[in-house]
This record gives C-alpha cells, sequence and structure tokens, in this order.
C-alpha cells in the first residue's frame, strides 16, 4: 500500500485508488502518516484536530475515526511485514509504514542518496538522484491541508527541503557543465525566491559561463539592493567573492571539463510529469561515466555559488593590508554557524552548523535561540549538551529573535507580524500584527522582552508593546525611527539613527522620560548608533560607521565614555552581561569592553561574525563565511 502526501494526500493499493474519507478522518491519517511510525498520542490528536476547544466527544471521535481508516485500508504489507497499517500502542496510534510505502520517506531517502554522491565527487550519480527525489512530487505537500494548523511545521519543512534538492541538483548539473540548460530555470527560481543567497550564487555562475558577464553581475546588484533594503543586510561572502570572481574573470569560474554525460529528462519545475507518475531516470545502478579530470571538493563549491577559497583567501588579505595573517587559533566554522567562545580566556570552543543564513539569537538559561532567514526556522541551542536540541519551521522572513515571559518571540519585521514559540512545543502558537496593516517598516526588527511585555522597533518611529498574555500590541509614538531595543536597569530603551540619540521609556506608562542626542553635531562622522546592550550599570551602544561604542550611566543617562574598537574590525552587533559588553567583528575578532575601561580586547574567533549574545558561561557569535584554517590553527 502506498501513502502520498507530497501533493494531496492518497492512499493507493497496487495501482488502485483507495477512499478514505474526508473530514477529520482523513486529517487523523494526515497527522500519523507525518510522524511515520511513531505513537501519536490521543491526546495530541485530539489536540491537533480541534486545538483548544475540542467537542465533550472528541477522544470516542478519534477511536471511531482510526476503526473506520482500518476497514477503508485492509490488512496491508508495511514495513516489511503482513498486518494492519494502523495499529493501537498504549494511549495513541501509530501508521506503520515500510521505506517505500511513503512518498516523504522516498524522497529523503533520494535526496540524501543524491547529496553523498554530490559530496563524493560524483555529479553524474548526484543528478540522476535528485531529479528522481524531485519526480516524487505531484505538487505542493499536503495540498489539502494547507490551511490546517496541524500541517504547518510540516509543509514549512517539506518545501524547505524541496528548495535544497533542487539547490543540489542545479550544483550537479553545473559541476556537469550544463549551465545553459540551467540558466533559465534558475532566473525562475530566484524570482520566486529572492533572498535565497544560493540560488542566486548560481544563477551568476551560469549567466557568466553563457558569456553573459553583465547579467551575471546585475543579478548581484540586484540581489544587494534587496537585502539591503529589505533586511539592512549586506550579501554574504559567498556572493560577495563570487562577485569579485566575475569581475577579475578568475580562471577557477570557467566551465568544466567533463565527458558527455546521460541527460536527465527536462521536466516542469515541479519535477511532476503530466500524468503524475514518478519522473524517469536512468537507472540507479548505471555507473557515474568518465571524467577527464578530477573535480575537487574546492571547485564543487564554486560551481553553487558558494565560497571561492582562493578569492576569499585574497579578500583576506586585502582587508589585512597584504599582509598574511598571524598564527592563531580557529574554530573550522562552516558556513551559517554558531560558536561558543570562554568568556574568561576568549578562546573559541565548539561550532554549530545552521539551517540557513542566522539574523538573530537570543539566550536563555540553558538555550540559545536563533533565527534563520534563507531557511526560514528557529534553532534551539542546548548549551549544556552542546548540540542543537530542535528546529521550528517558520513563515515569511524571521529578523529577530527574544526569549522570554514564557515564550520565545521572533519578529518579522517585513510583514510586521510577531510569533510566538512556546520552548518544547515546537510550533507557533500565536501571531501577532505588531505594525498596523498597509503600513511598512523597513525590513528589520529588534525585540526584547521584560517591564511585563514584549517590545518591538521596525525601523518606524513606533514602538510596539506587545501583552504577552493576551498578545494585544499598542503602538508608541517616539517621534523618529528606532532601530533597536532592550530592556534592563529599570526601564526600555530604544536608539534612533535618524538623529542619533538614545531614548528611555517608561515601561509601565511607554512615556518618553529621557533623550539623549549621542552627539552635539550630525554628519557624515557622526556615530550611527545600531546596535544596544543594557547591564545594571551601563547602557552599550555601537555605532557601525565610526565603530565605537558609547556607555551610558543608566542613572544619570549621561555619556560616560566613548571606546573605539577599531574600523579596521567592521563591528556588527553587541551583548552584554555583568559589568561586561561583547561586540562582534566583520573581520572575525571578538571585541571584550568593561566598564571603568577605555579601550577594547579582541581575539580573532573566525571570519565575518555577525550576531552575539551572552550566557553565564560562554559567549554566543553566529558566522556567514566559511572560515580558512590558518598555520598552527586548531580545529
Amino acid at each position: 500500500m502506498e501513502f502520498r502526501l507530497l501533493g494531496p494526500l492518497e492512499v493507493a493499493d497496487a495501482g488502485r485508488s483507495v477512499a478514505v474519507g474526508g473530514g477529520k478522518r482523513r486529517s487523523l491519517l494526515a497527522v500519523l502518516l507525518i510522524h511515520p511510525n511513531q505513537v501519536v498520542s490521543a491526546e495530541r490528536l485530539i489536540d491537533e484536530l480541534w486545538g483548544e476547544r475540542p467537542p465533550a466527544t472528541a477522544a470516542k471521535s478519534v477511536h471511531v475515526y482510526v476503526s473506520q481508516l482500518r476497514k477503508e485500508l485492509g490488512p496491508a504489507s508495511a514495513a516489511g511485514n503482513g498486518g494492519d497499517v494502523l495499529l493501537t500502542r498504549g494511549n495513541g496510534y501509530v501508521a506503520r509504514v515500510g521505506p517505500r510505502d511513503l512518498d516523504t520517506l522516498r524522497f529523503e531517502a533520494l535526496l540524501a542518496d543524491g547529496r553523498r554522491a554530490l559530496a563524493g565527487g560524483d555529479p553524474a550519480r548526484a543528478s540522476i538522484k535528485l531529479a528522481q527525489a524531485m519526480g516524487v512530487w505531484r505538487g505542493p505537500p499536503l495540498a489539502d491541508f494547507a490551511y490546517e494548523p496541524f500541517a504547518q511545521p510540516e509543509i514549512a519543512r517539506l518545501e524547505e527541503l524541496r528548495l535544497v534538492t533542487l539547490e543540489a541538483r542545479i550544483e550537479a548539473d553545473l559541476a556537469l557543465a550544463r549551465h545553459a540548460e540551467v540558466v533559465g530555470e534558475l532566473e525562475g527560481l530566484v524570482a520566486a525566491h529572492p533572498l535565497r543567497e544560493r540560488l542566486r550564487g548560481q544563477l551568476m555562475l551560469g549567466l557568466y559561463r553563457c558569456g553573459r558577464q553583465a547579467e551575471a553581475l546585475q543579478a548581484y546588484r540586484d540581489g544587494r539592493s534587496l537585502l539591503v533594503s529589505e533586511l539592512g543586510l549586506e550579501p554574504g561572502p559567498e556572493l560577495r567573492a563570487l562577485e569579485a570572481g566575475i569581475l577579475a574573470q578568475s580562471p577557477e569560474l570557467a566551465p568544466p571539463e567533463v565527458a558527455a554525460a546521460p541527460r536527465r529528462d527536462r521536466r516542469p519545475l515541479d519535477g511532476a510529469p503530466p500524468d503524475g507518475a514518478p519522473l524517469a531516470a536512468p537507472a540507479l545502478d548505471e555507473p557515474a561515466p568518465r571524467r577527464r579530470r578530477r573535480l575537487s571538493p574546492a571547485w564543487m563549491i564554486a560551481a553553487a555559488g558558494a565560497v571561492l577559497l582562493a578569492a576569499a583567501a585574497l579578500a583576506a588579505l586585502a582587508e589585512r593590508g597584504g599582509k598574511a595573517p598571524a598564527a592563531r587559533p580557529a574554530l573550522d566554522l562552516a558556513a551559517n554557524s554558531i560558536a561558543a567562545v570562554d568568556p574568561a580566556t576568549g578562546a573559541p570552543r565548539l561550532a554549530l552548523p545552521l539551517p540557513g543564513r542566522p539574523a538573530d539569537l537570543s539566550a536563555a538559561g540553558d538555550t540559545v535561540w536563533v533565527v534563520t532567514v534563507n531557511s526560514a526556522a528557529l534553532t534551539a541551542i542546548d548549551t549544556r549538551t552542546r548540540s542543537i536540541a530542535r528546529t521550528v519551521p517558520l513563515r515569511g522572513t524571521p529578523s529577530a529573535v527574544a526569549a522570554g515571559a514564557g515564550a520565545v518571540w521572533v519578529a518579522d519585521g517585513r510583514r510586521g507580524m510577531l510569533a510566538r514559540v512556546e520552548p518544547g512545543y515546537e510550533q507557533v502558537t500565536a501571531r501577532i500584527r505588531f505594525r498596523d496593516a498597509g503600513t511598512s517598516g523597513a525590513g528589520t526588527a529588534a525585540v526584547a522582552v521584560g517591564g511585563g511585555a514584549v517590545w518591538v522597533v521596525d525601523g518606524t518611529s513606533r514602538l510596539a508593546r506587545v501583552d504577552p498574555a493576551s498578545g494585544r500590541a499598542e503602538a508608541i509614538e517616539a517621534g523618529r525611527p528606532l532601530r533597536d531595543v532592550a530592556v534592563g536597569a529599570g526601564a526600555v530603551w530604544a536608539v534612533s539613527t535618524k538623529v542619533p540619540s538614545l531614548l528611555r521609556f517608561d515601561p509601565a506608562t511607554g512615556v518618553v522620560t529621557d533623550r539623549l542626542q549621542i552627539v552635539a553635531r550630525g554628519g557624515q562622522d557622526a556615530p550611527f548608533p545600531v546596535g544596544l546592550a543594557v547591564t545594571p550599570d551601563a547602557v552599550w551602544i555601537l555605532s557601525t560607521n565610526t565603530a565605537t561604542v558609547t556607555r551610558v550611566d543608566p542613572r544619570t543617562t549621561g555619556i560616560v565614555a566613548t571606546i573605539p574598537v577599531g574600523v579596521d574590525r567592521v563591528p556588527n552587533e553587541i551583548a552584554a552581561a555583568g559589568t561586561t559588553a561583547w561586540v562582534a567583528n566583520d573581520d572575525g575578532t571578538l571585541s571584550r569592553l568593561e566598564v571603568g575601561a577605555r579601550e577594547a580586547r579582541s581575539v580573532w574567533v573566525g571570519e565575518s561574525l555577525r550576531k552575539v549574545a551572552v550566557t553565564p558561561s560562554r559567549v554566543w557569535v553566529t558566522t556567514t563565511a566559511l572560515d580558512q584554517q590558518l598555520p598552527g590553527g586548531a580545529g
């Protein structure tokens, strides 16, 4: 018996369609298939099917639905054994399926095979496997449950895996010199997913190889403009290195020399032929074609528009004034990682890869929460086990996160939405609009929790105060655009960039009680405050253009000191705890500032540090670059 979720829910037995009814009964089967071979408790089924207000007969209804489904499905061969598909286990139920009985399992197995082949230097086999993976799809996943809350996390997960599969298949095609075939497909994908940098890099590479250098550079400029306007971010180092390689007409970007390889059938973008049958592909045991030269791992990275190791090394050398960096300990950071640093010694201790490009992070208790944008997700990192505990799929473009008031809060500045995630529940339980529908923000956001509320700024002149219990949001007019927000020292603090200033709000009334202009005169060289952190004895304000940190006494709201970090370090973000503030720098260093100190001390961690958060035992930083292992560096 075959179950299909990659499209509308379908059940087939020996090619014959099996009717499974509709309504809650159909939804119950979908919930069980989303969790194949796992016990799903009756209580969870009730919660998924009816939400917070189930009828008194919900438990009995679940039992009836399962009995009806058993009759409709009948005995089948599941997991290699005869017997019922739906089994009762304790106070729950299991959908017992084998690896070839459920299309999502087949799809993920083919994706894993394709990625292994790609990593092993066999792009021809990878292309075949990944095309077969796409051929399993019949349309949008769980299409008939698109508006059901229980299906949203799985739909988001599958849609992300679908894009990952397309990216990997295109990477394989580029490694097989099929750039002319994939450019048109890439143009459509980039139009549909404009913030996905891997796809844009692949388009740039394909256009360049087709002799369309000007269009490749325009694709970069379009992407950079969108990232800056929507998120306030520059393109990642991979995309910047690729642009530099195109401008220099680097030989590394030339098409690889490969022998003729078997061609896959060209099918529609979603991989589904008109009749819905699986995508035809060469036999799985077909030997890989011989290549006239071996494709190196560095080349495979370049083929995907990822960082060019040679270009990155040259760029790093140029940033350091042409001098080779001294040997120093370094973590082997993958692109899009989070690293932990010992606050006492400044030594990096571990690094973990993230599912996408990190936009923000927040530390609370034993957990660090990270939101990623090109793979929209909330990742929880257990600081005790030093591992990723779970990942929650998200909608939209998450740009900020904060933990507190019994929940994790994720702000989407582009849509003006705030999502509430219950720790341990692993799904969004509420979505709150913090900006009036029809009004626009800067695309970025910052969020903080404290003083009995959740506080959000989005580049407009409005500070949003959200009641964590009711979800009610109200707007407080500040009179000037706000860039960042923090809570501490008995107040809510925000910084403005239009008039470089610090604003203090009363958390109870929302009234602005103090305004501190950071500079007496504006101009190009005036500080441009973008980051904010608060400790009991200090408010720390980071200005990136001058690479300085302004320390303010929260009791008097007066400037105590201005501490240089170093323009060459290109500071990105600030966090603080106790008497210490930490600044993550684009040159790969982490700067430490103490209350009373007049200068910062910096330690090198890895390339392109972006965001920073502090826990009692570690300082956590995110990176969006591949770290180069230096001579004598520790792995």
